[in-house]
């Protein structure tokens, strides 16, 4: 499909979206109502709606966009802030009138929404949120969809590849990266870099500065991945053993991890928690492992199978990028790092929440 025909179509379900929002609204008159193709030479909105509601006459000033990303979302809200400054760019029947800006577009997201809130700028999108006040009448709706474009825009952020970046600008959050240095950093491709530089851009969690981007809301970022997190896909396997506690660690120490650089077993969730930011004490140690590293925990703790009562359970991941951002806490032990310690027991239960708040206290000063 051309182009020009996705922004016709778009334009056609935008108009007729706030058609039918403000031609539902009891008590109100339309006066006058025009979109792009009718509206005067020159006139740099998408749409306009006159209407009368009690003894007040008013404008919708309508623009339109494609994107709705929170930085896209902002420039609209600016051009519409100053498009009320300057009414005469509007045409010749507006002084009489009580403007409303207001932002259409096909999904904007909560970030994206509180941005016009906050601008007093009114919003609608075509999945259904949408906030329009004037006089008596208070319209906010929010819906918890979101397309599925946007769901697979996200999840793409968030993959092995896309998260190593993600990790390193974590553990530094105040630092400017450069794309080379990034992608250095990550082990990725200058290209994975941009693109996953772009998405971040556009949703304003980070800025970009002259010597590199820099992560402003780190926050927001976290708790995104948090909603969209997956644990690593693979293998899990329980088993029960008769060591324990301080046994248990130093049976770890002393056969496991022959490689201190190339991780083959580390704790994960509460046992991983444990050593750096100790919370509560869980009976089942976890772990993820390489096939490997699962061979030799079997030996080395003398792992029987069990059905119930099971007091270790590993994760055997499909790929090892969950290694490569290993933590060492102590010498010789490894664990998961800060953020997926974080983002594992966040998607458990109650008490794991728990532990994850505790770890982010801890380690996040900016959460």
């Amino acid at each position: 499909m051309k182009i020009s025909n996705v922004v016709k179509d778009l334009e056609t379900a935008a108009v007729d979206a706030v058609h039918r929002l403000v031609t539902d609204i009891p008590h109100l008159s339309l006066i006058y109502e025009a979109y792009r193709e009718h509206l005067p030479p020159k006139q740099p909105i998408e749409g306009r709606i006159d209407f009368k509601y009690g003894d007040d006459t008013f404008a919708l000033i309508i623009q339109i966009k494609s994107n709705g990303a929170p930085r896209f979302a902002r420039s609209a809200v600016y051009q519409l802030k100053g498009y009320m400054a300057r009414p005469h760019a509007l045409g010749q029947t507006i002084s009489d009138r009580q403007l409303i800006p207001m932002l259409v577009s096909p999904y904007l997201s909560p970030e994206a929404r509180s941005i016009c809130t906050e601008h007093d700028v009114a919003y609608l999108d075509l999945v259904g949120n949408v906030r329009l006040t004037f006089d008596t009448v208070f319209i906010d709706r929010a819906v918890p969809d979101r397309p599925k474009s946007e769901a697979r825009a996200l999840r793409s952020i968030f993959r092995p590849k896309a998260a190593a970046i993600l990790h390193v600008m974590l553990r530094s959050p105040n630092k400017a990266w450069r794309v080379a240095e990034l992608a250095q950093e990550a082990n990725v491709s200058l290209g994975h870099v941009s693109n996953v530089r772009k998405a971040l851009l556009e949703r304003e969690w980070i800025e970009e500065q002259d010597d590199g981007v820099v992560l402003t809301d780190p926050g927001a970022l976290l708790r995104t991945w948090c909603k969209n997190y997956r644990r690593p896909e693979g293998h899990r396997v329980t088993g029960y053993t008769h060591f324990h506690g301080k046994h248990l660690h130093e049976r770890i120490l002393e056969k496991l991890n022959p490689y201190p650089n190339r991780p083959r077993l580390i704790y994960s969730l509460n046992s991983a928690a444990q050593w750096f930011a100790p919370f509560a004490r869980d009976a089942t140690t976890t772990f993820y492992a390489d096939q490997a590293g699962f061979d030799l925990l079997n030996d080395s703790l003398e792992l029987r199978p069990a059905s119930r009562g099971a007091n270790v359970v590993l994760r055997i991941p499909a790929d090892d990028a969950v290694f490569k951002d290993a933590f060492e806490p102590a010498p010789g032990i490894f664990c998961t790092s800060p953020v997926i310690t974080y983002l594992d027991l966040w998607n458990g239960g109650d008490r794991d929440r728990e532990a994850a708040q505790y770890v982010a206290k801890e380690f996040f000063a900016w959460s």
